[in-house]
C-alpha cells in the first residue's frame, strides 16, 4: 500500500511540473479591449474590441481611419492607406498582416468630411519582436549557450516590445484575473516542456516551492522572471527594482531524493500569448521566429564537480607550465601545490610557486590587483597560519590548512622567494565559462621531483567538498655549449658560441686557461685575468663578472666573441657555459658545459702574380691575412725614385688580393721593386703608417713632390701620430728620402721594433720593357700547315696580333696580276716554361701564293699605346712539287680473243711557278701596309 501512495505521489509531483503544451497558443483575452486614442495593436491580434475607441470620439467623428506615409502631411495630404470605421469589425477586430503589416505605426480618426483627428493617433500598429536569454543569478551574467553547476539560480530576461499590450491606460482585460501576455517554455532533452518550475527554497526549508511559467505578465521591454520591479537582479538587494522574489533552483531534488534537473542541455524559448497573434502571423507558413516566438536559447546544467589538468606532464625546471580548472562558473576554489612543507627553500629544495598578476588570481593580503602577494617582515618568521593569511588558512579534506602544507623557507632570500609560503596557494576564481588557466613558474632551484597541484572547494550541505589533482614531473636541465668551425681561431677573429640551456633562463660564462685565475676569468673583458677590479678573475655569485646570454625561448642560446682586442697569448682555453653565476670552483649545485679553444697568433703571407711584369701589364699581390684584420692590409710598394701605400680589405675567408693595374706599370720604369704587405695584428691598427711632417696620415701614390714620413706610433697611444710619443723614423718621399732599396729596408726595421704588434711580410718583382720575340721560321711549301711561336714578357691572357702578309704586296702595272695572299688573327699569351710566357699562331698555307712573306706579332690592349711591343720575322712559301699519275696495270684475260686496251695516262699540267725574289722594295711597302693595318685594329680594339 505505502509502495502504491508513493508512485502515485510522484505521478502527481510529474503532473504538477510537467504540462504539454498545445501545438499553437490561441488566446483571445489578454487585454483585448482598446479603450483610449493612441494605443497598441500588434500585428496578427484577433477580436480585439476597439468600439470604446471609436465611441470616444464625437458622433462622426471617426468615419474612417488613416495612414500617412512617415514624410507625408496628415492635414494636407490624402492618406496613403483608408478604412471605414463600419468596415472593422470594432466589437471583433483583427490587425490582420495582409491590412496592416506594410503600414506600420500611427493610424488617424477621419470625420465625416475627411479632416483627421490628428489630437491623438486612433491606434498605433506595432510590428511584434520577442527575444529571450538564461540569467545566472550569482553572476549577474547571460548564460544562454553556456553551462550552469546544479544548484546555481536562473532566471528569464524577456526582451520585447510586446509590453504595451498589458499597458492599462490604453488597454483592459475581458477576464479577471488578466491573462499574462508571454508564455516561458523550458525543455530538457528528453523533449517534455515545463509548465512551472523549481524554485529556491524558503529559509530555514528543506523543500522547493513551484511557479508557474505561463502566461507571464511582460510589462517592460527588459522584463526579468521572479525579479521585483522588473530591475535586473541583485543578491544583495532585499526589496524593491531587483530584488530576487524566487529563481530556478537547478540543484532541486524531487520526492525521491533525485535531481530534478538532471545535467544536460535544456532548450529555452519564449512564446506570444496575446489574441491569436501567434497562429495568425506567419512566416511563410511557419510560426514567425524573433516576433511572435523567440529565437531558441540553450542551457547547459552540468553536474557540481571541478576538474584539473596541466599542460605538460612533466617540465625542465626554469621552465612555467600552467594548469586549467573546470568547474562552477564564478565559483572560487582553493588551488595550491601539496605536501612540500619539508621544502627548506634553498637550492634544488623549493617548490613550484604561482605565477604573479593573473587573472582570477588572490594571493594572501592582497592589497589591490597590481600587488602581487603578502611579503612577511622578519618578526613574523616561523610564523603559523593566522588572520593574516585567510585563504592559508583553508583547511583542506582529510587534511591541514594550506598555509602548513606548503613550504615557508627561512628569511631572507629563501623566504622571500617563496613568499613565506604564499606564492604557493591562491584562491581562484573560474569566469562565466567555468574555467580558469593558471600558470606555474619554476626556477633552477625548484627541486627536480613529482609535484601533486590540487584545487578544492567545500560548497557546504550535500554538496560538500568538490576537489580533483593533477601531477607535474619537475625535471633537471642540462647546459651545452659548442665553438663553430674547427675550434681553432687566430687572435682578432670572432668566434661564436652556442648551445642550449633548460635548466635556466640566463647562461653564464667564462674562460680559463694559462696563468688565468683558476677560478675563471672574465670573457666579456679585453684583460680576461680581471672583472673591471683589482681582483683577480671572476666572484663566484657576482652576475656581472660573467658573460650573460638570455636564453631563446626555443632553449638555444648564441653569442659572439670578438678577440681583436683581448689580451690573451696563444695557447689552450677552456670556456665554460654554466646554469647560474658558479665559478669553476663552485660547479656542484650548477648545470654547465665546456669547450676547448685554440688560440693562435695571427699572421700574412703574400705572392705577386707573376716575378716579372711587363710594361703595361697588371700584376696582382694576393694573400692571406688571418685573424680578420678589420682595417684590412696595408700594402707598401717601393722602387727607385717610387712609393705608393695603399691598404686592401679582408675577405671573410681570409684573403686578400691587390692589382697595380696596368695603367700603372706602365708608368713604372724598368727595374726592381720591393713589397711589404703589413697586417695590423691584435690592436687593429697599423702603427706603422706613412704621414705628413705633422702626423697626418696620407697615402703616397708615387711621389708627387710632397713629403711622406714613416711613422711610428706610441704603444700606448696605437694609431695616433700626431700625440706625444709618436715617431717619425724616416722620409719617405720628398726633401731627403731614403733610396728605394734602403727604405724598403728601414721599413722592415720600424716594423721589427719591439713597441709593434704588426707583422709583416715582403716579396719583389720586376718591371720590364714588353717585348716580343718571334721564333725563326722557315721555309714551307703551299699547302703547308705550320705553327708560327714567340716568347713575351707580357702576361698570360693579353692578346697579340698576328699577320702574315705576301712581299707582293705593292705597286702594280695596270696590265698586270695583283695576286695577293696572307693570313692575321688574334691570339693569347700563354704561359711559358722557360721564364718567358708564350704565343703561338696556326697558319694555313693552302691558299697562300709562292713568294716571300712578313710576320708580324703586335700586342693590342695595353694601356700605353705608345709603348706597344712588337715582334717581327720573314719566311718563304715555295712551289709544291708536281705529282704524275702512276698507271694502274690491268692482268691479261687468256679465255677470249678480246683485245685489252689499257688507257694511257693523262700528264697532270703543273701550274706555272714564280720565281722567288729577294727581299726589296716590296717588303718594306709591306712593312708600311701591315704598320697601317695594326694601327687599324688597334684603333678598332
Amino acid at each position: 500500500m505505502t509502495k502504491r501512495l508513493t508512485i502515485a505521489l510522484i505521478a502527481l509531483v510529474a503532473l504538477v511540473l510537467v504540462a504539454v503544451l498545445p501545438a499553437s497558443a490561441t488566446y483571445y483575452n489578454v487585454n483585448n479591449t482598446v479603450n483610449a486614442p493612441g494605443g497598441s495593436v500588434y500585428i496578427g491580434e484577433q477580436q480585439l474590441n476597439i468600439q470604446p475607441l471609436v465611441n470616444s470620439y464625437p458622433a462622426g467623428g471617426a468615419v474612417s481611419i488613416g495612414w500617412w506615409a512617415s514624410a507625408a502631411s496628415v492635414t494636407s495630404t490624402a492618406p496613403s492607406q483608408q478604412y471605414n470605421v463600419s468596415s472593422l469589425n470594432p466589437s471583433s477586430f483583427y490587425a490582420s498582416p495582409s491590412g496592416y503589416g506594410n503600414y506600420l505605426g500611427n493610424w488617424y480618426a477621419i470625420n465625416g468630411s475627411g479632416t483627421p483627428n490628428t489630437t491623438a493617433a486612433f491606434f498605433t500598429v506595432v510590428d511584434p519582436s520577442l527575444a529571450i536569454d538564461v540569467w545566472d543569478i550569482n553572476t549577474s551574467t547571460t548564460v544562454s549557450s553556456g553551462t550552469v553547476i546544479q544548484g546555481d539560480l536562473l532566471t528569464f530576461r524577456i526582451n520585447t516590445n510586446l509590453q504595451s499590450a498589458i499597458d492599462p491606460n490604453y488597454r483592459t482585460s475581458s477576464v479577471t484575473p488578466a491573462v499574462g501576455s508571454v508564455d516561458i517554455q523550458v525543455k530538457p532533452s528528453s523533449g517534455n516542456t515545463y509548465a512551472s518550475l523549481f524554485v529556491n527554497s524558503t529559509s530555514g526549508s528543506s523543500t522547493y516551492n513551484t511557479q508557474n511559467i505561463r502566461f507571464q505578465p511582460v510589462n517592460q521591454s527588459l522584463w526579468f522572471w521572479g525579479i521585483a520591479g522588473n530591475g535586473v537582479p541583485s543578491t544583495t538587494a532585499t526589496s524593491g527594482a531587483g530584488a530576487i522574489q524566487y529563481a530556478w533552483a537547478t540543484g532541486a531534488t524531487d520526492s525521491t531524493g533525485n535531481n530534478a534537473y538532471p545535467a544536460g542541455v535544456y532548450t529555452v524559448t519564449a512564446q506570444s500569448d496575446i489574441n491569436g497573434q501567434y497562429d495568425n502571423y506567419l512566416n511563410g507558413g511557419a510560426y514567425y521566429t524573433g516576433k511572435t516566438i523567440s529565437q531558441p536559447v540553450t542551457v547547459t546544467i552540468a553536474s557540481n564537480t571541478v576538474s584539473i589538468s596541466a599542460n605538460v606532464d612533466s617540465v625542465v625546471r626554469s621552465k612555467p607550465f600552467s594548469v586549467t580548472i573546470t568547474g562552477k562558473p564564478g565559483a572560487t576554489y582553493h588551488l595550491w601545490v601539496k605536501g612540500v612543507s619539508s621544502l627548506d627553500g634553498t637550492y634544488d629544495n623549493q617548490p613550484p610557486i604561482i605565477s604573479a598578476n593573473q587573472v582570477g588570481v588572490t594571493f594572501d593580503n592582497q592589497s589591490d590587483s597590481n600587488a602581487f602577494a603578502y611579503f612577511p617582515t622578519s618578526s613574523e618568521f616561523p610564523l603559523n597560519a593566522n588572520t593574516a593569511y585567510a585563504n592559508g588558512n583553508y583547511t583542506y579534506q582529510n587534511g591541514v590548512q594550506l598555509w602548513n602544507d606548503v613550504a615557508h623557507g627561512t628569511y631572507g632570500s629563501t623566504g622571500l622567494i617563496l613568499g613565506n609560503g604564499t606564492f604557493e596557494y591562491a584562491n581562484v576564481t573560474l569566469n562565466s565559462a567555468g574555467t580558469r588557466t593558471i600558470q606555474w613558474t619554476t626556477t633552477n632551484w625548484t627541486k627536480a621531483q613529482q609535484y601533486t597541484i590540487r584545487v578544492e572547494q567545500n560548497f557546504g550541505g550535500a554538496t560538500g567538498y568538490k576537489y580533483d589533482e593533477v601531477k607535474v614531473q619537475v625535471q633537471k636541465g642540462a647546459v651545452t655549449i659548442v665553438a663553430a668551425g674547427s675550434q681553432s681561431y687566430y687572435l682578432g677573429e670572432e668566434v661564436q658560441f652556442s648551445g642550449t640551456n633548460t635548466e635556466s633562463q640566463t647562461t653564464y660564462l667564462f674562460i680559463t686557461g694559462p696563468n688565468l685565475p683558476t677560478q675563471g676569468g672574465a670573457l666579456w673583458s679585453t684583460n680576461p685575468r680581471y672583472a673591471g677590479s683589482a681582483n683577480p678573475g671572476i666572484t663566484n655569485g657576482n652576475a656581472s663578472d660573467f658573460q650573460q646570454v638570455s636564453v631563446n625561448g626555443d632553449n638555444t642560446w648564441s653569442w659572439n666573441w670578438g678577440t681583436t682586442t683581448v689580451a690573451l697569448d696563444a695557447g689552450t682555453y677552456t670556456v665554460y657555459a654554466v646554469s647560474q653565476p658558479n665559478d669553476a670552483n663552485h660547479l656542484s649545485n650548477a648545470a654547465y658545459g665546456t669547450v676547448s679553444i685554440i688560440i693562435k697568433k695571427p699572421f700574412v703571407s703574400a705572392t705577386a702574380s707573376q716575378s716579372t711584369v711587363a710594361q703595361g701589364d697588371p700584376i696582382y699581390i694576393t694573400g692571406t691575412a688571418e685573424g680578420q684584420p678589420s682595417q684590412g692590409v696595408q700594402l707598401w710598394i717601393l722602387g727607385k725614385n717610387y712609393a705608393l701605400v695603399a691598404t686592401e680589405a679582408v675577405n671573410s675567408d681570409s684573403s686578400f688580393s691587390y692589382e697595380i693595374k696596368g695603367a700603372t706599370t706602365s708608368t713604372m720604369y724598368s727595374g726592381q721593386y720591393f713589397v711589404v704587405v703589413q697586417h695590423p695584428m691584435q690592436n687593429g691598427v697599423f702603427d706603422v703608417a706613412p704621414a705628413t711632417a705633422s702626423g697626418t696620415v696620407t697615402y703616397p701614390q708615387n711621389s708627387n713632390g710632397a713629403s711622406v714620413y714613416v711613422w711610428n706610433d706610441n704603444p700606448s697611444n696605437p694609431g695616433v701620430f700626431t700625440a706625444n710619443g709618436a715617431t717619425n723614423d724616416f722620409a719617405l718621399t720628398g726633401a731627403g728620402s731614403l733610396q728605394g732599396s734602403d727604405a724598403a729596408e728601414a721599413l722592415v726595421q720600424a716594423l721589427n721594433s719591439a713597441n709593434v704588434d704588426d707583422t709583416y711580410t715582403k716579396l719583389q718583382f720586376l718591371v720590364e720593357t714588353p717585348v716580343i720575340t718571334i721564333t725563326p721560321v722557315g721555309d714551307h711549301s703551299v699547302g703547308d700547315k705550320f705553327t708560327i711561336t714567340a716568347t713575351t714578357n707580357l702576361a698570360v691572357g693579353d692578346n697579340v696580333l698576328f699577320t702574315v702578309y705576301s712581299s707582293s704586296f705593292q705597286p702594280t702595272d695596270k696590265t698586270q696580276s695583283g695576286e695577293f695572299s696572307g693570313a692575321s688573327g688574334t691570339v693569347a699569351v700563354t704561359q711559358g716554361t722557360s721564364g718567358l710566357n708564350a704565343l703561338s699562331f696556326d697558319v694555313d698555307a693552302s691558299t697562300f701564293k709562292p713568294d716571300e712573306y712578313l710576320v708580324t706579332a703586335t700586342a693590342v690592349g695595353l694601356p700605353d699605346t705608345n709603348n706597344v711591343p712588337t715582334g717581327t720575322a720573314l719566311f718563304n712559301v715555295l712551289q709544291a712539287s708536281a705529282q704524275t699519275a702512276t698507271p694502274t696495270p690491268v692482268a691479261s684475260v687468256t679465255t677470249a680473243a678480246v683485245q685489252t686496251t689499257v688507257p694511257t695516262p693523262v700528264p697532270t699540267t703543273a701550274t706555272p711557278t714564280k720565281t722567288p725574289t729577294q727581299p726589296g722594295f716590296g717588303a718594306l711597302v709591306a712593312l708600311i701596309g701591315l704598320g697601317a693595318v695594326a694601327l687599324f685594329v688597334v684603333r678598332k680594339h
